[in-house]
């Protein structure tokens, strides 16, 4: 039976300069969205078990949140009822932020978040990542390190990037590239046993270059093959900012849309 006492979760922003927020959880379910308060986060953590706390730590603009998962309490959450995460992040302040997800289902709306730096490791399990809204803050890196994973990243010129960086196993990926692209903007994506597909808008200037091996590559219409890439139109006919991403697949498929 769940618990029906959630723990509610509320840490403010820190009088300091710099702030990073860590987000560390195992086994569960983690639904993140923007948030309307003056709060940092806000929000709360339901565990059916009663035996899996949530623990924040602070240590100056330093914020973790994490999940304590004792070793004989693993089989639990295997019966359709983890332990679940509802949180809503502020706007107040820029920050940079850290997910480390564990073997789980995520739903993670970053919206209109003033972002400066983007670290997500997840592991085994399902998670769908939007930026729903432009990012206020320019951001230097988003980087993601993904295990055996199903992905799915939306609207990420509106994360507002410089840097973008994949590393990624036997997973499925979908990335578009959709929203509002505020500069130049750089990605490279290097994935094995994988399967990937990439989605730019017709209206974006994107360029988009190549390696597959020992997989397939499949490219839509909309692109043009021109000095040993894919060009939108808008990036042929001299359109700027432009995203240019290199994406290096190994047994695996590529897939190329256009929107």
């Amino acid at each position: 039976m769940e618990a029906t006492n959630p723990t509610n979760i509320d840490v403010p922003f820190p009088d300091v300069g710099s702030l990073h927020l860590t987000i560390r959880v195992g086994a569960c379910r983690l639904r993140v969205a923007p948030g309307e308060s003056a709060a940092w986060v806000a929000g709360t953590y339901h565990d059916p078990t009663g035996t899996l706390p949530a623990r924040i730590e602070q240590e100056g603009g330093n914020v973790t949140i994490t999940q304590e998962v004792r070793t004989g309490e693993w089989w639990n959450l295997l019966g359709g009822n983890p332990p679940r995460f509802d949180l809503a992040l502020g706007k107040a302040k820029a920050f940079m932020l850290t997910l480390e997800v564990g073997a789980s289902e995520s739903s993670v709306d970053l919206g209109g978040l003033p972002i400066t730096r983007l670290l997500i490791k997840q592991g085994a399990g399902k998670a769908g990542f939007d930026f729903s809204a432009p990012n206020p803050q320019a951001m230097s890196l988003l980087d993601l390190d993904a295990g055996a994973v199903g992905i799915e990243m939306k609207n990420l010129a509106n994360a507002n990037f410089a840097e973008m960086s994949v590393d990624g196993g036997a997973a499925s990926y979908q990335f578009d590239f959709g929203g509002a692209l505020q500069r130049e903007a750089h990605v490279r994506i290097t994935t094995g046993m994988s399967s990937v597909e990439i989605r730019v808008p017709t209206s974006s200037a994107a360029r988009i270059a190549t390696e597959s091996f020992l997989g397939g590559l499949e490219v839509g219409d909309g692109l043009t093959k021109q000095e040993g890439a894919f060009w939108t139109q808008a990036a042929l006919a001299g359109g700027t900012p432009v995203l240019t991403i290199q994406a290096s697949i190994t047994m695996g498929g590529l897939q190329l849309r256009t929107t």
